[in-house]
């Protein structure tokens, strides 16, 4: 049996406020773990039943299968991604691990028989709800996040986990230039901690944003990590921010934001804007963790 309608929010507990002893609006950003492997990957074994598929699947849009280039491609799995971000996280106890996880993804997978949400769930201590969230482009990771915070405030949870997956491998060639397109294959795995019970997250916001836009939507003193298409998108003079690169649409920012995991600011402002869409996204957050990147040379 299930419930088809939200949770019912718990009353705010007395002193939950922002930066007050019974929680904060603002999540706080715990362990982050990233993965980036490289090299060639394993050979291309053909499969005539598998390129069958990806002609079928591409045939209704005209789009032919790119045997070349898909065997030309490394072929990494989501979920292969996935378990290396996740193994970047360390340890996790009963106590520590996600109540919630939310699993964002620019590309699809071509590898359609696994859901990363699924295995991903069996790799975590307890019983997390595990779901994903796609088509959004760069804006994916921004969602998730966001749907993740409300299931903390409507269910009383402290624990979410972010999973952000970039896996480059196709098999129909992607128009060279296009903003949605994966260079790389990289995931990263953020856990996050959500005192705020009840109360508005704060500094967080999606929102229509035509380029050049007006004067920036968050706190302009706080420390920056945005995507490249925040540049134009809100021109000005930063006094400190981390500039993503591309080629990674789901992972870049997320990335950026990793690597100043234990060694950055306390407080920093997320922000990544979709041209496609003309939507600006950003959140703000809380460092106070330690970040692991794996990379292997295959």
């Amino acid at each position: 049996m299930f419930r088809a309608t939200a949770a019912v929010r718990p009353a705010s507990p007395a002193g939950a406020v922002d930066g007050g002893p019974g929680g904060t609006g603002v999540p706080r950003l715990v362990r982050a773990g990233r993965y980036a492997p490289d090299g060639p990957g394993t050979p291309y074994v053909p499969a005539a039943d598998r390129e069958e598929f990806f002609r079928q699947l591409g045939a209704p849009h005209g789009v032919p299968f790119d045997r070349a280039g898909f065997a030309a491609a490394p072929r990494r799995t989501s979920v292969e991604l996935a378990r290396g971000a996740l193994a970047g996280l360390g340890p996790l106890s009963a106590e520590e691990g996600p109540e919630v996880v939310v699993v964002a993804c620019a590309a699809p997978d071509f590898e359609h028989a696994e859901l990363v949400a699924s295995c991903v769930r069996g790799l975590l201590p307890g019983e997390p709800l595990a779901f994903g969230l796609s088509d959004q482009g760069v804006l994916a990771p921004f969602s998730a996040l966001r749907v993740a915070l409300e299931y903390a405030r409507r269910c009383a949870y402290r624990r979410l986990l972010v999973l952000a997956v970039d896996q480059s491998s196709q098999p129909f060639a992607v128009p060279e230039g296009h903003p949605g397109a994966v260079t790389a294959d990289v995931a990263v795995a953020l856990l996050f901690e959500w005192r705020g019970a009840g109360t508005p997250v704060h500094g967080m916001a999606q929102q229509p944003w035509r380029v050049p836009g007006p004067a920036v939507p968050w706190d302009p003193e706080l420390p920056l990590v945005a995507g490249a298409g925040v540049r134009s998108a809100v021109p000005g003079v930063w006094p400190w921010a981390a500039w993503a690169g591309t080629g990674q649409p789901a992972t870049a920012v997320w990335s950026a934001l990793a690597d100043l995991a234990g060694g950055g600011p306390a407080r920093v402002v997320v922000a990544d804007h979709d041209p496609e869409r003309e939507v600006l996204a950003h959140c703000t957050l809380d460092l106070a963790c330690r970040t692991t990147t794996g990379k292997t040379g295959e």
